[in-house]
């Protein structure tokens, strides 16, 4: 790892209705090296969703910056922002409502490329090809439909049309939960080969620390929208300094 491709400085999003408002990110900072993991942690309605749907402007924020090689894509214009999406990409935890379930494999995994005019039509297909082989997926898949295919395969489909524009960050928002264990662990092993392979960074979004704790560099704890606690991923789940971190390790399963 070298080099700092994403900060996020002071992040904040608040959300009202007519009886209160709650505080969905505040004052967020943080930093994603080229070629590292961060994971982010937390209980249920810390702010993990949110915080990635507003790097990828899904949300906008109220506050703060997205620096991305030091550009701040908040002060991007629409068009210059269609222009640079393809630096971040993002997998969801349940694949089957990001895509048309009756559209085929190959025309979902086409619709970026074609987005951001990667190739002519002839070496679209070849990438494509290339996309599902690199998820451990056979090329011929490309002409099924995504409700035909089991739920493994839908999310390496997902990470193949994610990787389809050439991100430099990938962030992964709960995209293994819905997994079996099997499954999960051969995803886990598809992200660290990409990462050694492409130098893709990532930012991977968990609730389960013993999973975020095997892909991860460093790790962010996130508690009611602020970040209280950061640092290198085993030292913070053999040793967490907030009340957070140390509630979050507890919780974890061990079996005799």
């Amino acid at each position: 790892m070298s080099g700092e491709l994403l900060s996020v400085e002071g992040l904040s999003k608040r959300f009202a209705d007519r009886r209160r408002t709650v505080a969905a990110l505040d004052d967020v900072t943080f930093s994603i090296g080229m070629g590292e993991t961060l994971g982010i942690v937390g209980p249920s309605g810390s702010g993990k969703s949110t915080l990635a749907r507003v790097l990828l402007r899904l949300v906008e924020p109220d506050a703060g910056r997205i620096l991305i090689d030091g550009e701040d894509w908040r002060a991007l214009s629409p068009k210059a922002l269609r222009q640079r999406r393809g630096s971040i990409q993002m997998v969801f935890q349940d694949p089957l409502s990001a895509f048309n379930p009756r559209t085929t494999i190959g025309k979902a995994i086409m619709d970026p490329l074609r987005i951001h005019a990667i190739g002519n039509r002839g070496a679209r297909h070849a990438a494509i090809a290339n996309l599902l082989q690199r998820v451990g997926l056979p090329a011929e898949m490309a002409g099924r439909r995504i409700h035909e295919v089991s739920g493994g395969q839908r999310q390496r489909v997902a990470l193949a049309r994610a990787l389809a524009s050439r991100p430099r960050l990938v962030v992964l928002d709960e995209a293994l939960s819905a997994l079996d264990v099997s499954l999960r662990g051969k995803m886990l092993e598809l992200l660290v080969r990409l990462q050694e392979e492409e130098g893709i960074s990532f930012l991977f979004i968990g609730h389960d620390p013993a999973v975020v704790r095997m892909i991860s560099h460093r790790v962010a704890v996130m508690d009611q929208g602020r970040i209280v606690e950061t640092g290198d991923a085993d030292a913070v789940f053999s040793d967490p300094q907030s009340q957070t971190g140390k509630a979050l390790i507890a919780a974890i399963p061990t079996w005799r």
